[in-house]
């Protein structure tokens, strides 16, 4: 008899955990499926940017936030039946919002970017996501009252839930994206969560059951291994992960391109790390994470100073993302060991949203009103480093002496850069950055050492800067532009981010003199003295204005007309301190503020020519190169007309994409790759399409012109598109 009944009890408690993990697992995978889906819809009517989605995950933190504090309020105050029914009823309100469906941006919210993105994800997904928000630490507080054998420590279960996530996060860019559309992910999506609400039902049913019922093991309620710490600890160390996540995904979308594969690869990395955390037994040991982290920070302290060249895009890239792995992992290390006892798990968790919550607000909100640059992410390195735990090896010589070498190292960089010549100050800083970085390691053992020596670093990075100021920096929704003075060639540059969008020499006889991407020689201008030869030119749109050096390369009579959805790219380049070209060759060409697409399509002429030069920083926004893109082109070209991309970038190879594309609608593909690089020719890659193959074919009898080479890759649709298959290799 006592077997039957010790088997009856394991039999339970297996059927307990199954559907206490399902639920879980299920609760995360829905909620990670949705966070990439949904963003990308929005993405193109947001003209790309990569702050789409840094203001969506923000968005996410603060349902997140609001599901653990309808849960904390709901454990706290109600008797389980009462919180069984009223969660119910949310499950049941949500479902009136199913499928998930995109409303129509807001008129009024058309000059606030962000709030538009929040008010779009809040129709769209806001009570669903809501409802799977607070299931973790619900399900998590009924099963530590089922009797069953782990119900004094449930927090294994929230291991689950962050497995449940990064399963959708991989299987979104490498499996959901590239097979399935938008509309047949929202309708997949709601099958998922009919089964999420059906698996809720089964825990209500479970957790009714005596408490004593499966229980067998009368084990105490313990906490984590640092029992003293505070909430507003476990405030600390969620948001400075959160906001190094939302900072590090910034950097690599403003780079490549903004879309799902560059934002999962972080987040589920961050998340990751507290599936590591959280578990029963630890693969990862913090010792060997310690020691990582400040030899990952070399790269990237090298890379601020300028030396990403040298080390390669790829590289700092990689070593930007590893570190954030590592620091978001001790931090979460951190946090789990200071975990309470079960009475008090879902204060726990509601102070981990609410610090996640924290730093993604203060990335996307804050942090672009505060700075004129990307600084939130040496900041929260700063922190990240300085929460590290103490090497007990290394000693401690209080604070002031422990301050002194941070101090000395960066007053002597500070003399080094200070001192040199103003024609060697980027090689100078490049060098006393990498020699910075290194000696960094040396600080690590001690924490506020350390983390005194990385701010330290990265204030001696913006030495150049203030020696050298930029004529004019803004940043705003869509990104960081500059403008730089080349004093030894008296040449203003424009860029934006990291990348260069176009010059223009100071000299009155040279300021309208093509250079950069468009120098004489290249692709472009070689594309332009076709047009001319052959007088086939009267109408001329622009995709993209930079400095808005194209106006003086050809047509001095045509109608241009300027797309460009940044007003500040608009008004520095309309300001002929910075820049000339448009007032000097295209004075009453119109300049429309908006995503160019968007706007072409609204036009009611044709056009000779179409140019589409839109960047954020290297990256092309990918709704620009889709099928239905490529449509609306078609319909607003002239008969004998021409598309000319720069399809330059390092990191994507758009040139297949481009192929499809020309196979899809029969028309005729020419290619260039120009890689010569020099004082005034920046190296890129064009293609130019036409519908008869006799408007391209002048360039196949030119040096380095070939015929775009066929493929198998099918073309992007606004449905469906993946940047999976076009990354260029490492180099």
């Amino acid at each position: 008899m006592p077997g039957i009944v010790a088997g009856h009890r394991a039999a339970s408690g297996l059927l307990i955990s199954t559907v206490y993990t399902a639920a879980i697992f299920l609760s995360a995978a829905l909620i990670f499926w949705l966070q990439p889906m949904v963003p990308k819809a929005i993405l193109p009517l947001m003209g790309g940017t990569p702050a789409t989605w840094v203001t969506a995950l923000m968005f996410y933190q603060a349902i997140l936030f609001l599901g653990y504090a309808y849960c904390f309020a709901l454990t706290r105050w109600a008797p389980h039946w009462a919180q069984a029914v009223v969660h119910v009823a949310v499950l049941g309100v949500a479902g009136f919002y199913l499928p998930p469906a995109l409303p129509e941006p807001s008129l009024a919210l058309g000059q606030m970017p962000a709030t538009q993105v929040v008010y779009m994800l809040t129709l769209a997904v806001g009570a669903p996501l809501f409802a799977l928000s607070a299931t973790a630490p619900l399900l998590q507080y009924w099963f530590s009252r089922t009797g069953h054998v782990h119900a004094h420590d449930p927090y294994f279960l929230y291991a689950a839930s962050n497995v449940g996530g990064i399963g959708a996060l991989l299987a979104y860019p490498s499996l959901i994206e590239p097979q399935i559309g938008l509309h047949d992910q929202a309708v997949i999506w709601t099958a998922g969560f009919v089964l999420f609400a059906v698996t809720i039902v089964g825990c209500i049913v479970l957790t009714r059951r005596p408490a004593d019922a499966v229980r067998t093991s009368a084990e105490p309620v313990t906490a984590g291994s640092e029992p003293k710490a505070s909430a507003w600890m476990w405030l600390l160390l969620a948001a400075v992960p959160s906001s190094l996540l939302s900072g590090t995904t910034t950097r690599i979308t403003t780079d490549i391109a903004a879309g799902p594969l560059f934002w999962v690869v972080p987040l589920a990395l961050y998340l990751l790390t507290f599936v590591l955390a959280f578990a029963r037994r630890r693969v990862l040991p913090l010792k060997w994470v310690m020691l990582l982290q400040p030899v990952a920070l070399v790269p990237v302290v090298a890379a601020a100073f300028g030396g990403e060249e040298l080390l390669g895009g790829w590289t700092v890239l990689g070593f930007t993302i590893l570190l954030l792995f590592l620091s978001a992992y001790i931090c979460h290390v951190r946090l789990v060991d200071s975990r309470p006892g079960v009475a008090r798990a879902t204060e726990f968790y509601l102070m981990i949203s609410l610090g996640g919550l924290l730093g993604g607000t203060f990335n996307a909100l804050v942090a672009p009103n505060l700075f004129n640059d990307v600084y939130e992410f040496p900041l929260a390195l700063v922190l990240a480093v300085l929460l590290r735990p103490k090497d007990p090896e290394a000693k401690s010589a209080g604070l002031v002496r422990d301050l002194i070498p941070p101090m000395l190292i960066g007053a002597a960089a500070t003399i080094v850069i200070v001192a040199s010549p103003l024609d060697r100050l980027q090689l100078t800083a490049g060098l006393t950055g990498l020699a910075l970085a290194v000696a960094l390691v040396l600080l690590a053992g001690v924490p506020r050492r350390f983390a005194a020596g990385v701010a330290a670093t990265f204030l001696v990075a913006q030495l150049p800067a203030v020696i050298d100021p930029p004529l004019d920096q803004v940043r705003n929704f869509f990104g960081v532009v500059r403008v730089i003075h080349d004093r030894p060639h008296d040449m203003n540059i424009f860029v934006s981010g990291g990348t260069n969008h176009g010059a223009q020499l100071r000299d009155p006889a040279q300021r309208r003199r093509m250079i950069t991407y468009y120098g004489e020689g290249g692709p472009y201008s070689q594309v332009i003295a076709m047009r001319q030869r052959h007088n086939t030119t009267g109408a001329v749109a622009v995709l993209g204005l930079g400095a808005g050096s194209v106006a003086c390369s050809g047509f001095p009579d045509a109608h241009w007309t300027f797309y460009e959805i940044n007003p500040a790219v608009v008004r520095i380049a309309q300001d002929p301190r910075f820049f000339s070209f448009l007032a000097d060759c295209q004075p009453d060409g119109p300049v429309k503020i908006g995503d160019g697409r968007l706007l072409l399509e609204q036009e009611p002429g044709k056009f000779d020519l179409i140019l589409l030069d839109a960047f954020t920083a290297d990256s092309v926004p990918m709704h620009l190169m889709t099928q239905e893109a490529f449509a609306s082109y078609l319909e607003r070209l002239a008969p004998n007309g021409i598309i000319v991309i720069n399809i330059s970038n390092k990191f994507v190879n758009l040139e297949p994409l481009v192929s499809a594309v020309a196979r899809t609608y029969g028309l005729a593909a020419v290619s260039r790759f120009d890689d010569t690089t020099s004082l005034y020719k920046t190296s890129s890659k064009w293609v130019v399409m036409a519908r008869e193959p006799v408007n391209v074919a002048p360039l196949l009898k030119l040096e380095g012109w070939k015929p775009v080479a066929l493929t198998d890759v099918g073309p992007w649709t606004d449905d469906r598109s993946s940047l999976f298959r076009h990354l260029l290799p490492v180099r």
